[in-house]
C-alpha cells in the first residue's frame, strides 16, 4: 500500500493544497504554523479510510477541530466562521489480492457541516479492496496485509506505573494482562488503535513478556519476538542482544560495552525510538503471522511519525532515516521535522516536501549550513544568532566611524553616547566594547 497523492480543502489551515508523495521516504520540513502537522493530519484521515473495509478497526475521520475558520469583523466585532465542506481527496496503490497486481484507486472523506459524519461514499473501492483481503482471512487464506500506522508529536511512552497501594496484587495485574491476550486472538488486532497518536507502552511489554512465556512454555524461540528483537537491534546496532526479563517484566537492553538499562530505565529519546519500532514490529507480525522472520522485510504500508526528530541527540537523527528504511524496507513513511540533520540524510529532493518553499534535488550533498540556510530559513547558521548580532553591530558602528574620519570634536560626543547603546547588550564582553572604542578613539579629530 501507498499514499501517492493528496489534496485537501478547509482543512485545519489550508484553504486548498495538493501533494505528491515518494513511494519510499517523504520528509516534510517548514516553519512552526506553515502546516506541517495538517498534512500529516490529514494523511492519517486518507490512509486510515483502509480500515473502513475491515469489521472492528477503527478508522480516523474529519472532526469538528479540524475545520478551517476565517475571521470576519463587522465593525469591532470579529466573528469566526466555519468553512464547509472539509475535504480530503487522495490516490494510492494498493497490493491487489492477487498479487502481483496492483490496483490504483482514488478515494474521498468529506465533512459537509456541523454535527454532520465524515462521507464514506466515495471510498467505495478502497473499501472493497479491504473487503477482499478480510473475506480471504476469515476464509482460512494467507493475504499479506499492510501496515498503517500513525505517531504524533504528542507521543511519550510512558514506562507502566507501578501501583504501591495494596489493593493492586499480582492476580489483579494478571486479570487486566488476561484481557489484553484475549484481544490478540484476533487476525486484525494489527490495526487496533493504528490512528490512535500514541500507545501506553505497557501493552507492548504485556505482549512481549506472554511472547517470551510461550518460547519458555514450548521449549522454542518465537519467531514473532525474536522479528520484534531484531526490529530494535536494527535502530540500535550498538546493542550487543535485546531480551525480556520475566521477573522485572519489562524489556532489557544489553550493551556492547557491558552496561544493561531496562526500557522503563531508558531516557526519552531512546524510550520513543524504541516503543515506536517495537509497536510497529509487533502490529506487523500480527498482521501477518505467517511470514514468520521475514514479516518486516516483506510488509509495506504507510507509516506517519510527526516530529522524527523528537527527543533524538543529533548523532540519530543523521541516522534515524537510513535505520528506518533498514528495519521495515517495504514501508513508506511520511514524516515531519525541525531538523537539518534529518534532511541531510535523504537520498532525493524527491523525498523532500518544502511548505514554504521549493525543495532542490541534491539534498544529500548538502552542508548542514546549506541545508539550515537555503531550505529552512536560517540567518547565519555558522554562529549564533547572538553572535551574529554582535557581528552586524560591530560592522554597521567600524562603517560609520569610517566615513566619517575624522570624527570632529563636537560630534565625538555623539558617537561615544551610540556606540555605548549598540554595545550595551553585550556588556559581558568587555575586549568586544574596549575594541570599538579603541577603533573610535583612532578616528578622533586631533
Amino acid at each position: 500500500m501507498r499514499l501517492t497523492e493528496l489534496e485537501i480543502k478547509n482543512f485545519r489551515s489550508f484553504e486548498q493544497r495538493s501533494f505528491r508523495f515518494h513511494p519510499e521516504f517523504n520528509l516534510i520540513i517548514g516553519e512552526n504554523a506553515s502546516g506541517k502537522t495538517t498534512v500529516l493530519e490529514a494523511a492519517a484521515v486518507a490512509v486510515g479510510s483502509w480500515l473502513l473495509g475491515f469489521n472492528g478497526p477503527t478508522s480516523r475521520n474529519i472532526r469538528e477541530s479540524d475545520v478551517r475558520y476565517v475571521l470576519d469583523k463587522v465593525e469591532t466585532r470579529a466573528r469566526r466562521l466555519p468553512q464547509y465542506p472539509v475535504e480530503i481527496i487522495a490516490a494510492g496503490d494498493v497490493d491487489h489480492i492477487e498479487a502481483p497486481l496492483t490496483e490504483h484507486l482514488r478515494w474521498r472523506r468529506e465533512l459537509k457541516g456541523p454535527k454532520r459524519k465524515t462521507t464514506q461514499t466515495d471510498t467505495e473501492n478502497l473499501q472493497s479492496a479491504a473487503r477482499r483481503y478480510e473475506r480471504a482471512l476469515m476464509m482460512g487464506e494467507r493475504p499479506t496485509l499492510p501496515v498503517v500506522r500513525y505517531f504524533s508529536a504528542g507521543r511519550l511512552w510512558e514506562p507502566e506505573k507501578r501501583v504501591t497501594s495494596g489493593r493492586s496484587t499480582d492476580t489483579d495485574y494478571r486479570d487486566v494482562v488476561d484481557k489484553y491476550l484475549d484481544s490478540l486472538r484476533s487476525p486484525l488486532v494489527g490495526y487496533e488503535s493504528s490512528m490512535d497518536p500514541g500507545n501506553s507502552s505497557k501493552k507492548l511489554v504485556w505482549w512481549m513478556v506472554e511472547e517470551r512465556r510461550i518460547e519458555l512454555d514450548e521449549g522454542r524461540e518465537s519467531a514473532f519476538l525474536q522479528a520484534v528483537y531484531g526490529a530494535i537491534h536494527s535502530m540500535m546496532p550498538e546493542l550487543a542482544s535485546v531480551a525480556v526479563n520475566l521477573s522485572l517484566k519489562d524489556l532489557v537492553l544489553q550493551y556492547a560495552e557491558g552496561r544493561s538499562v531496562a526500557f522503563s530505565d531508558l531516557s526519552d529519546g531512546y524510550r520513543n525510538v524504541v516503543a515506536m519500532v517495537a509497536d510497529l514490529a509487533i502490529k506487523i507480525v500480527m498482521l501477518n503471522p505467517h511470514l514468520g522472520a521475514e514479516a518486516l522485510a516483506k510488509t509495506d504500508g504507510v507509516v506517519m511519525i510527526d516530529e522524527l526528530d523528537l527527543h533524538l541527540h543529533p548523532k540519530w537523527q543523521r541516522r534515524i532515516v537510513d535505520d528506518l528504511r533498514r528495519t521495515f524496507p517495504n514501508v513508506q513513511f511520511i514524516c515531519t521535522t525541525h531538523s537539518p540533520f534529518i534532511v541531510q540524510s535523504l537520498r532525493s529532493g524527491e523525498e523532500l516536501i518544502v511548505l514554504d518553499g521549493q525543495a532542490i534535488p541534491d539534498v544529500a550533498n548538502l552542508s548542514i549550513q546549506e541545508v539550515a540556510e537555503g531550505l529552512m530559513g536560517v540567518d547565519d547558521s555558522g554562529v549564533s544568532r547572538r553572535y551574529g548580532e554582535m557581528k552586524d553591530t560591530a560592522r554597521e558602528l567600524l562603517e560609520e566611524i569610517e566615513e566619517n574620519r575624522p570624527i570632529p570634536k563636537e560630534s565625538f560626543g555623539e558617537f561615544k553616547a551610540k556606540l555605548a547603546e549598540a554595545t550595551a547588550p553585550y556588556a559581558d564582553n568587555p575586549a568586544y566594547q574596549a575594541f570599538l572604542e579603541m577603533q573610535l578613539a583612532a578616528g578622533k579629530y586631533e
